[in-house]
């Protein structure tokens, strides 16, 4: 798969999310965590699409950290979400 179809699979999260946004983590080409933002549902406001799919990541690799790994997000992260990306160390946004 290219970019753009991870890409069109994260669009895809998003429709079914609270708010219209979501992102997947791809590892060696295949996706390892998916999630949409769920504020509302969760009754929590970190339960961004970024973040929720960094928590399940994490704890499908049984690691903090997701060296080699790739977020595709339907929109720019916010500060909150680009900082766990960053600490996580996930290799690359798009």
């Amino acid at each position: 798969m290219k970019d753009k179809d991870f890409m069109h699979i994260a669009i895809n999260v998003a429709k079914r999310a609270d708010f219209p946004y979501g992102a997947i983590i791809v590892k060696n080409g295949k996706i390892i965590a998916k999630a949409g933002t769920a504020s509302k549902k969760n009754i929590d406001p970190t339960s961004h699409a970024e973040i929720s799919a960094i928590r399940k990541a994490c704890k499908k690799l049984k690691s903090k950290e997701l060296k080699g790994c790739i977020i595709y997000s339907t929109c720019e992260p916010c500060p909150m979400c680009f900082t766990a990306i960053w600490w996580a160390k996930v290799d690359r946004i798009e």
